[in-house]
């Protein structure tokens, strides 16, 4: 009979030991905080122009998802499209070049003729210095001509550079979300921007933590993420830990990366993750 009330008190400790291990770990578990944050575009740019004047033609439109190097705007280029061909014929402009070479054709046979009879004794010593100082004169000015032909050449390599600079490209691939400017206004060198860009294909998840929820993350640690409205849950890894807290709030910026890349995710979309109190 004892051994009976023995084996029931061992039974009943062993609950009461699990019990009391559930509790402590629910109690744990109640601990955990709930922290909110929101996602933003992994990259976010203004694309400026380089040049200014007025728009031509603006080559894409809002929400259109554009590729790097793809053509976003024309600038008006008709005033260069005819400095450029103003360059284009002096630069190949052969008759000063042609006039100077025969010059030195000239001189150089006139000076060796003279040398010759000089050495006979049929030239004056004068004919022969006033033909070498002709004849160092015409190279003189050939090298002139050459100089101002390659000159002529470098600017107009400069008017197709600037030509070319007259259509902005994206520097990344990404979405539009803004255009600036439209056909006929003026892009001016204090108001560059003319589009708005974003990289969607990662996201960052932004958190003010607690110093001793920070303290719980490091650089590289994967993490779970829940979605409020859609109630979706995705794994991110930590991006960003700021090494400063803010002095207003008490807080440290934490961004969580997400990769993003079947755009199912949208930039804006409120999320929350669990830490320790």
């Amino acid at each position: 009979m004892k051994s009976c009330h023995r084996s029931a008190d061992v039974r009943l400790l062993s609950f009461q030991t699990v019990l009391i291990a559930g509790i402590a770990l629910v109690c744990r578990s109640s601990l955990a905080t709930e922290v909110q944050g929101y996602t933003e575009p992994v990259r976010t740019i203004e694309v400026a122009s380089d040049e200014t004047g007025t728009v031509d033609e603006v080559l894409v439109h809002l929400g259109q998802k554009i590729e790097q190097g793809q053509p976003l705007l024309r600038l008006n280029s008709q005033v260069h499209l005819a400095q450029i061909e103003v360059a284009k014929q002096q630069m190949n402009a052969q008759g000063r070049l042609d006039a100077a070479k025969a010059e030195v054709e000239l001189t150089s046979a006139r000076l060796e003729k003279l040398e010759s009879l000089r050495k006979s004794g049929h030239a004056r010593q004068a004919e022969l210095h006033r033909a070498a100082k002709e004849f160092k004169v015409a190279e003189a000015n050939l090298r002139s001509v050459v100089e101002e032909m390659e000159t002529r050449r470098l600017e107009h390599d400069r008017l197709l550079t600037q030509m070319r600079r007259r259509v902005i490209h994206a520097p990344v691939t990404g979405i539009v979300t803004e255009l600036h400017k439209e056909p006929g206004e003026f892009v001016a060198p204090n108001k560059p921007e003319i589009i708005t860009l974003v990289q969607l294909d990662t996201l960052l998840a932004n958190f003010a933590l607690l110093g001793s929820q920070a303290e719980q993350l490091t650089t590289g640690q994967e993490i779970e993420l829940q979605f409020s409205e859609s109630g979706q849950v995705t794994s991110g890894k930590v991006h960003f830990i700021s090494p400063v807290t803010d002095a207003e709030s008490g807080t440290v910026l934490v961004k969580i990366a997400i990769d993003n890349a079947d755009g199912m995710i949208r930039s804006g979309a409120r999320c929350a993750i669990q830490l320790k109190d």
